[in-house]
């Protein structure tokens, strides 16, 4: 049997800079476990003191700041876009004599195409990059993003997650080197690791790919792992949320956290009963992070931020009335290297106050629409996603707009929207979709100039028959 290290890498201390010698003990337990999965990668939290006080800033902030409730924003919003006046491109066109708070729908509005395609404007420009982290998603509109980020933001990710399970009266109370926590999928390819959660007092994390072949022993070696490890948290979303419970895999969280496409009523009622814990379906996204959850008793998604101004947005770009249904549209945020100014999410839902089981009033968003969950399948019959799918065209021709159709007879269109001097290579396209489809798949790609054009929503995945 080997020794239990007490000593912390130095690659490991510089990846978690608050890493301590027991939270190092549990995570390399976790690593050399005899079926561990092939981990493809190693990453740290990067958290250090600073991280660390902001983190305990946002709890207090959430426990005793007022949402932001009202249906016009707060002074603390406007006060926010006034500190970007000069340090965003993206306001640099406001007239003067501009008053945020009497002209705040005046403001100009973004959204994922200014992303693709004017990152530079969005960004303040007298921050340093040394300290980004930096992601890429293509989300519901089909647009290939770079999503810079912070680790000051990420790590106070974990008060909005807390503020979400409170309002469940759930409390997970992190021991230091426990494995407590599990994001997983169902995917061909994606990054597995495991690391230490320094905001949650350094317990272990893990990001699992469930599928068989990423486990030396394959699905024996999976259900040992984690039948071992004992998730006290699974955070995922409900494509793969549906296969766990249909493989009866041996886990009993205490708290699901599902996000990224919309959870179906039956299935949360399905994982309630099947593994007896707490289900929060949560609302967010790799721009802002967490922005709103269910709640038990509440009706819709209660936003969770208590600096973030939430509207609703018609075509016209005019903001909407509560109850009126339109484009859910975000300002604030703590991400400094993203902050947002009337982002626009292209998800859709009606905007309402509510009053939650503490007492506190807090804007909800009913009737959310979001990103349904699709499922692609290959002709072997086996899952494809649509992570699969982004990942492995993203490279062939970054930043363009994209909408993939599986039809009925699982055929696949992909449809791309060109852009001047970005070459589309069609025969890459069409090779990269019959390697995830399987060699015989019928597939059709289209260079659509067309594609979102009009600005309207673009529905990145669709499945005929879902």
């Amino acid at each position: 049997m080997k020794t239990e290290p007490t000593r912390i890498p130095d690659a490991w201390r510089a990846r978690a800079p608050a890493m301590t010698e027991r939270a190092w003990a549990g995570l390399a337990r976790v690593l050399e476990h005899p079926d561990a999965p092939r981990y493809n990668r190693t990453l740290g939290d990067r958290v250090g003191d600073a991280e660390l006080a902001a983190l305990d800033a946002c709890r207090a902030a959430l426990a005793t700041a007022p949402r932001e409730a009202a249906a016009t924003p707060s002074t603390a919003i406007v006060d926010f876009v006034e500190a970007l006046r000069s340090r965003l491109f993206l306001l640099d066109e406001l007239p003067d004599g501009f008053d945020v708070a009497r002209d705040f729908e005046a403001l100009p509005t973004t959204d994922r195409d200014a992303l693709a395609h004017r990152l530079e404007d969005l960004v303040p420009r007298d921050l340093p990059i040394d300290d980004a982290i930096v992601y890429s998603t293509s989300a519901t509109t089909g647009h290939a993003v770079i999503i810079p980020s912070h680790p000051t933001a990420m790590v106070q990710n974990l008060a909005h997650l807390e503020r979400a399970m409170q309002l469940h009266g759930v409390a997970l109370a992190p021991a230091c080197g426990e494995p407590l926590a599990v994001n997983a999928s169902m995917q061909r390819q994606t990054y597995v690791f495991a690391t230490t959660m320094s905001g949650w007092a350094g317990a272990v994390f893990a990001k699992l790919n469930l599928a068989p072949h990423d486990w030396g022993g394959g699905a024996p070696s999976r259900d040992r792992f984690l039948r071992d490890f004992a998730p006290r948290l699974i955070a995922s979303e409900p494509v793969t949320l549906a296969e766990a419970l249909r493989l009866e895999l041996p886990v009993r969280p205490t708290v699901v956290i599902s996000s990224a496409v919309s959870l179906r009523p039956e299935l949360g009622d399905a994982l309630r009963a099947g593994w007896g814990t707490t289900v929060i379906d949560l609302y967010s996204t790799t721009e802002t992070g967490p922005v709103a959850a269910s709640v038990p008793g509440v009706p819709g998604h209660v936003v969770l931020l208590p600096d973030l101004f939430v509207e609703v947005l018609g075509p016209d770009g005019a903001r909407l009335p509560d109850g009126a249904r339109g484009e859910v549209t975000l300002t604030g945020g703590r991400n400094r290297y993203l902050p947002l100014v009337r982002y626009r999410t292209g998800d859709f839902g009606r905007l309402a106050t509510v009053t939650l089981p503490d007492g506190r009033a807090a804007r909800t968003i009913l009737d959310l629409e979001g990103r349904a969950p699709v499922r692609f399948r290959a002709t072997d019959g086996g899952p494809v996603t649509s992570i699969d799918i982004a990942r492995r065209i993203r490279p062939l021709a970054p930043f363009v707009q994209h909408a993939l159709r599986q039809r009925a007879d699982g055929s696949v269109e992909l449809r791309l929207r060109p852009l001047p001097g970005v070459p589309i290579p069609r025969e890459d396209f069409e090779h990269t979709l019959r390697d995830l489809f399987g060699r015989d798949a019928r597939v059709e790609v289209v260079i659509d100039p067309a594609l979102g054009a009009g600005g309207g929503k673009v529905v990145a995945w669709r499945r005929d028959g879902d």
